[in-house]
């Protein structure tokens, strides 16, 4: 299980030299699809590696709970936080704190591991529908830098300040929507999952789709990635599963 992550990254990119007007490349590797699991957490909604790699942070749309749970499911504990229509989590590397995208209020809240509350910070994303607003989060644990999408109406994707107005926010037009988000340390890139459109996009530093990944799970709404074992987490929302993902 343990493939090289860098080789398969080297041979990914030999034939992905894009520009901004290119459409990404589907992959001719794909996924295999080797373990999915039934979790005790109603609508997941957002998905995140634990700071030791052996645990998933899990966010419900119908408790508006944070779960953490083992890879292979189990549940271990929930938080005492409760929020309102949670749709992304990350954790930092750097203070192990989480951040959770609350979609409606266009809010980030920020809590410890036992789900008290540390800051709340409003993000100021143009508002067409209340329900299609902030739907992931991801960290750059180096700088602290955080990243968000809006779901749809539009669909953007955002960089924000340290005093978390929008540095950018560029628009997506490779997928319908937009559904989770990961950053991936190593290789500055990010991995984002739509529902609609049933992708796994792999973005460059410049946040450009340089390959997406067709599964078919419905309603995929939270991914995370471990580079070290070649693995694609996804959470269904509908389905209330945790699927595991292999690049081949």
């Amino acid at each position: 299980m343990h493939i090289s992550w860098p080789l398969i990254f080297l041979f990914l990119w030999a034939g992905c030299t894009l520009n901004d007007t290119t459409e990404p490349v589907e992959s001719s590797t794909g996924l295999t699809e080797f373990f999915s699991t039934h979790i005790d957490v109603p609508e997941p909604s957002g998905l995140a590696l634990s700071k030791d790699g052996k645990h998933l942070w899990v966010v419900s749309d119908q408790t508006a709970k944070v779960y953490y749970i083992s890879l292979n499911g189990e549940l271990i504990r929930t938080l005492n936080y409760v929020g309102d229509d949670l749709e992304g989590v990350c954790q930092s590397m750097q203070d192990e704190t989480l951040w959770i995208a609350e979609e409606q209020r266009r809010e980030l809240v920020h809590l410890d591991t036992l789900g008290n509350e540390l800051d709340r910070k409003k993000i100021a994303v143009e508002n067409r529908s209340p329900n299609s607003g902030l739907e992931g989060v991801t960290v750059n644990s180096n700088s602290g830098q955080l990243f968000a999408l809006n779901e749809k109406n539009p669909r953007l994707f955002l960089t924000l300040n340290a005093d978390f107005s929008i540095a950018s926010a560029q628009p997506i037009d490779f997928t319908q929507d937009c559904s989770g988000l990961f950053y991936e340390q190593g290789t500055k890139q990010f991995w984002l999952v739509s529902d609609e459109s049933r992708k796994i996009v792999r973005c460059d530093s410049l946040k450009r789709a340089v390959q997406f990944f067709r599964i078919g799970v419905d309603k995929a709404e939270g991914i995370a990635v471990s580079p070290e074992d070649s693995l694609i987490y996804i959470v269904s929302d509908s389905e209330q599963k945790l699927y595991w993902f292999r690049m081949n």
